[in-house]
């Protein structure tokens, strides 16, 4: 058997950058070397991908269930948040050989992102640097925590070697991208519902929130299929309230629409039962249905795991949060990882999260 040194994954560490960090440790260059040493380190010598996947894998590095690591180190849930393919299975749970475990380290953009401030603070706190998930969200621009302009590399394979190297060399997102978008609510509320997407444990299905976001459109003025005279397209509503460059940035093509077209993969999420499109088009959508991130993730429950709720604008559901001491205190206690915090508090991670965020985390 052939031994490795196993680290622990870092709070919010992307799984990619897990694997380059476990090759630094122990001295591996070539990509699929280290993945057959893992699989002889726990005695699957000459076991292919496809039957012990990279996911699997990392996951036993990790010491984690593969649901853990997906729900904490993968952008999985969010990238099958809303889905019509298997709706009923939990992020991570398919077992070895799977489709979804097999594509679970996909990324979401063609660039790594990462603040140079917790570059900083991360080499002084952990002796290393690492790639978080959260700046790898789209549309996520800038960090939360320093709200400075997140820093980009798009050649090669940046996630396997650490941040720290690319400092000096990386490109910064434009201030004035950033600026517009802090300003805009619907942005803002965006990236809440992405956010929440990643702290639920299954993906909503797109067969059972159709009817809820089609009545909902409805009830808003919006036209829900294609034959319809009246009303208006939420595809235009999303292109006149959203920043262009922002917009453009995360969903392609957006921009080229014709004011008045019709758009199968944003104007089709409020009536079709198999995806319209990406997880993206969905949060789009549900930015402009309703006020709050809160309001859009408890319709969603409330479609595919209760009766129908009334249509009309949920209000927002008020969380009772601790004091800023006892919540630095439960976050010391979970050694950083949100999700531990959300089950001590019995509360959404979304909702932690952003209050931890508030607080300097």
């Amino acid at each position: 058997m052939n031994m490795l040194v196993q680290p622990s994954p870092l709070p919010e560490e992307l799984d990619r950058g897990y694997l380059g960090r476990i090759m630094r440790i122990n001295g591996y260059r070539r990509l699929k070397e280290m993945t057959e040493a893992m699989a002889a380190h726990f005695g699957r010598e000459g076991t292919s991908r496809r039957e012990l996947t990279v996911h699997a894998l990392l996951s036993r590095m990790a010491a984690m269930s593969e649901v853990q690591f997906a729900q904490r180190h993968t952008t999985l849930p969010l990238r099958r948040g809303i889905t019509s393919y298997r709706p009923e299975v939990a992020h991570g749970s398919e077992g070895e050989g799977t489709a979804l475990n097999y594509t679970a380290m996909q990324r979401t953009y063609h660039a790594a992102y990462f603040c140079k401030d917790c570059v900083g603070a991360d080499v002084h706190f952990h002796g290393v640097s690492y790639w978080r998930r959260d700046h790898q969200t789209p549309g996520q621009l800038w960090c939360s925590k320093h709200m400075t302009p997140l820093h980009f590399v798009s050649s090669g394979d940046p996630f396997l070697h650490a941040p720290v190297q690319f400092v000096g060399t990386s490109e910064a997102i434009p201030y004035g991208w950033v600026e517009e978008a802090l300003k805009n609510r619907y942005v803002l509320r965006f990236l809440d519902l992405a956010a929440a997407l990643y702290d639920q444990p299954n993906p909503f299905s797109v067969a059972l929130l159709a009817p809820m976001l089609g009545d909902l459109g409805r009830s808003l003025g919006f036209k829900t299929n294609p034959g319809q005279s009246k009303g208006d397209l939420i595809s235009d509503r999303i292109i006149e309230v959203f920043p262009r460059q922002w917009l453009g940035s995360v969903f392609h093509g957006i921009l080229d629409k014709e004011p008045g077209s019709f758009s199968h993969q944003i104007d089709g999420v409020m009536y079709l039962r198999t995806s319209a499109s990406s997880v993206t088009a969905y949060l789009l959508v549900l930015a402009v249905l309703f006020d709050s991130a809160d309001a859009g993730i408890n319709a969603l429950s409330d479609a595919c795991h209760s009766s129908p709720a009334p249509v009309g604008r949920r209000h927002r559901r008020v969380h009772n949060l601790p004091d800023d001491g006892s919540l630095i205190d439960l976050y010391v206690e979970a050694m950083g990882a949100h999700s531990e915090v959300m089950k001590k508090l019995d509360l959404p991670a979304y909702t932690v999260r952003k209050a931890l965020l508030d607080l300097g985390d």
